[in-house]
C-alpha cells in the first residue's frame, strides 16, 4: 500500500514540476526579440523599444534586432536614436540587406536635420517682415 501511495505522490509531483517547466517556455522565458516583433507588427512601436534593445544586449551580433530597434525608433518619429542601431545593423548585415538600410540610415539622419532646424514644421512660405518706409 505505501509503495502504491508513494508512486502515485510521485507521479502527482513529477506532473506538477513538469507542467510548470512547459509554462515557462512558453510565457516569460520567450526570446525578447520575438516579444519585440510581436509588438512591432501590432504597430506598439514605443512596447517595442524595450524588448528590441533588450534583444541587442542578449546578442550584441544579431543585425534584425537592430534594425527593427531602428524601426521602431523611426516609428515613433525619434530620428537621432534611430541613427545608431541602424548603423549597427548595417555594419553586421549581409550585403544583400544593406541597401535598405541605407536608405532608413539617410532618411533618419535627413529628417533629424529638419527636425533639428525644424524645417519640418513650416506648412506654408516663410513669412515676410514688415518693411520699414
Amino acid at each position: 500500500m505505501k509503495n502504491k501511495l508513494f508512486i502515485v505522490y510521485f507521479t502527482l509531483v513529477l506532473a506538477l514540476l513538469s507542467s510548470c517547466a512547459a509554462l515557462g517556455r512558453f510565457g516569460a522565458g520567450r526570446d525578447s526579440f520575438d516579444l519585440g516583433m510581436a509588438l512591432f507588427n501590432q504597430g506598439r512601436f514605443a512596447a517595442a523599444i524595450p524588448y528590441l534593445e533588450d534583444a541587442t544586449h542578449e546578442n550584441p551580433n544579431y543585425a534584425p534586432a537592430y534594425l527593427y530597434l531602428g524601426r521602431s525608433y523611426i516609428s515613433q518619429s525619434n530620428w537621432r536614436a534611430a541613427i545608431q542601431p541602424l548603423r549597427t545593423a548595417f555594419r553586421l548585415s549581409p550585403t544583400e540587406a544593406q541597401e535598405e538600410i541605407v536608405n532608413l540610415i539617410i532618411d533618419a539622419g535627413f529628417a533629424a536635420a529638419l527636425n533639428d532646424f525644424h524645417l519640418g514644421d513650416r506648412i506654408g512660405p516663410p513669412s515676410r517682415s514688415k518693411e520699414i518706409l
